[in-house]
């Protein structure tokens, strides 16, 4: 005995559409969730306090408080300025002295500047020994004796980018002078991306009997920055348009990084519509 077939509670062009509705019902919601923590998390960060504190020298700063992997862009220009030149301005003096420098051994015979030496206290620990050895290869005898000078300037800092939590990359252009006494000068640029990190800032103030060494690390170290990396840079001259094509809104990207540009576009005009009836 054959029974009927039983008829669809919808017709299958309506099941369609009900699917798509509860899809979109679903993304709706979850985009929603979405808004919703990331208001919250931005009325947190707008209730921070700004405090002022005395300082040592009569003097009153502006305190705000900020995460603790938090570096101010212009912090991690001047900490990788000051590698920069401590690592490539060689003078043959001993740094704040008249006296000459007579070179810090790194491997074997070979030695670097002491300046140098000081910039590779910048950086991670294992990576600043292995770039001394590379650097002593590079320093001729000359230095130490005075009748070679090497200095540098730097014609393009770009902006720190953030490529994960307390972690920066930020383009340099500079160029290095080298005067060599009964031969000229000759110039060399040099072109680098530089990885950042934040590590812990010193807490504890030096003690009155603290000696040099343990002043100059300190010193190095209180931006509570390091160098973890260096990387060739194909930057060329410095303009600060380059490199748009990866930072520019959408232009020159594939559809699909479009479209999460698209997203985060609305996303963004979503939050601000929230925050005004939050706040």
């Amino acid at each position: 005995m054959k029974f009927p077939r039983s008829q669809p509670l919808l017709p299958e062009s309506k099941n369609t559409l009900a699917l798509c509705f509860v899809l979109l019902t679903s993304f709706v919601f979850i985009l929603t969730i979405a808004v919703l923590v990331n208001t919250v998390s931005l009325r947190a960060l707008s209730q921070r306090k700004v405090t002022f504190v005395q300082l040592k020298d009569g003097t009153a700063a502006r305190i705000a408080e900020q995460d603790e992997l938090y570096r101010e862009p212009k912090t991690i220009q001047t900490f990788v300025s000051s590698w920069v030149n401590l690592t490539w301005a060689w003078s043959g003096k001993i740094p704040g002295t008249n006296d000459p420098d007579p070179g810090i051994k790194v491997k074997g015979s070979a030695k670097v500047p002491t300046t140098a030496w000081m910039g590779s206290l910048m950086m991670e620990s294992e990576f600043g020994k292995a770039s001394l050895v590379e650097l002593a290869k590079l320093v001729p005898n000359t230095i130490y004796s005075g009748k070679t000078r090497s200095g540098v300037y730097i014609s393009h800092m770009g902006e720190p980018r953030e490529i994960k939590r307390g972690v920066w990359e930020i383009d340099v252009i500079a160029t290095r002078v080298v005067l060599e006494q009964g031969i000229g000068e000759s110039r060399e640029q040099f072109n680098r991306t530089f990885t950042v990190k934040a590590v812990e800032i010193p807490k504890s103030p030096l003690k009155e009997n603290a000696n040099e060494l343990e002043k100059t690390i300190h010193s190095l170290r209180a931006a509570g920055l390091e160098i973890s990396e260096l990387s060739n840079s194909n930057l060329r001259g410095g303009g600060e348009g380059e490199g748009e094509g990866k930072t520019g809104k959408g232009k020159g990207l594939p559809p699909l990084q479009k479209l999460i540009c698209l997203y985060f576009t609305y996303l963004k005009s979503a939050v601000y519509e929230l925050q005004s009836v939050v706040f």
